[in-house]
């Protein structure tokens, strides 16, 4: 993800994106470059790729986004671009997730996205295709609001388009190269391989010790390994893990608060309202009533 510059967005060389950037409806192109640190915004995200292949760490898993495939997720779930060709060209459109939720798309695909499952698509047959980004990305600019409604419109026909290409979850290799891989020797795969086992036991009172063990490493060098590749801390991913998990339960249940919490992994309920609040901006209740009341 890139930071806003003036007119398009495009990334700098080096970036080292904050946890909860904020984007807005917004459409850019650029080169990729790396992530130093996993982060997470409140955005549907898309990236179109061409010219080589990205590598995603998305929610403790590495996900392959092959030349030519778009791909949507939710970017409340920590996400990091950790493998990119220096050549590569990168589309981007961030959609509000209050914005994409007015859109009434299919439950399917909308709960797909809640539940942190990528939308993957080859864009071959030219229904996907990359042309209209640079004219988005203009009228996003103005401050024309029919243009601005029209871009929009045209995005959301994009998006619908893209759910209706995209691989069944058991069969993302086939449609754009999405791969997901167990922990390696590297220093990425251990460090991968821990975001994975937070990913799945983030709901369990979990100690640094049993996520170094996960990946056969001492804990201290396992703190290391992991802040190198992934830029924050276990503590801090751990959090983001659980923030993302609450966000989803208030979006899509009726569960209480004590519930949510319980069911996210914090501690307590102080220390779920804590966390949430300083994520999100607004504490777990008002997050829901701006999400769910009358669009």
């Amino acid at each position: 993800m890139a930071p806003t510059v003036a007119g398009r967005r495009s990334a700098p060389s080096t970036l080292r994106a904050p946890v909860d950037d904020q984007f807005g409806l917004a459409c850019w192109s650029g080169r990729s470059r790396l992530m130093e640190c996993a982060h997470r915004h409140d955005d549907i995200e898309v990236n179109l790729a061409e010219g080589g292949e990205l590598t995603y760490l998305f929610g403790g898993v590495p996900v392959e986004i092959a030349s030519g495939t778009a791909a949507a997720f939710w970017a409340a779930i920590p996400h990091q671009l950790i493998r990119a060709p220096a050549h590569a060209r990168v589309h981007w459109i961030t959609i509000p997730l209050g914005r994409f939720l007015r859109w009434g798309l299919t439950g399917a695909l909308v709960g797909r996205l809640l539940q942190g499952q990528p939308l993957l698509a080859r864009t071959e047959s030219g229904s996907l295709d990359a042309s209209p980004f640079g004219r988005w990305a203009d009228d996003l600019a103005t401050g024309d609001p029919d243009l601005r409604g029209i871009a929009s419109l045209e995005i959301q026909a994009w998006i619908r388009r893209l759910g209706r290409h995209a691989a069944p979850m058991d069969d993302v290799s086939a449609a754009g190269g999405g791969t997901t891989s167990d922990s390696d020797g590297t220093t990425v795969g251990r460090a991968a391989g821990m975001a994975r086992f937070i990913a799945v036991r983030f709901r369990d009172p979990i100690s640094v010790g049993e996520i170094a063990a996960s990946v056969h490493l001492h804990p201290h060098y396992a703190m290391g390994v992991f802040r190198e590749v992934v830029g924050t801390t276990l503590g801090a991913y751990l959090t983001q893990c659980r923030v993302a998990e609450a966000q989803r339960l208030l979006l899509t249940t009726s569960a209480t608060m004590g519930e949510i919490a319980h069911a996210s992994g914090f501690g307590s309920q102080s220390r779920f309202y804590s966390c949430f609040t300083t994520a999100c901006g607004v504490p777990p209740g008002s997050y829901r009533r701006i999400h769910s009341g009358p669009f």
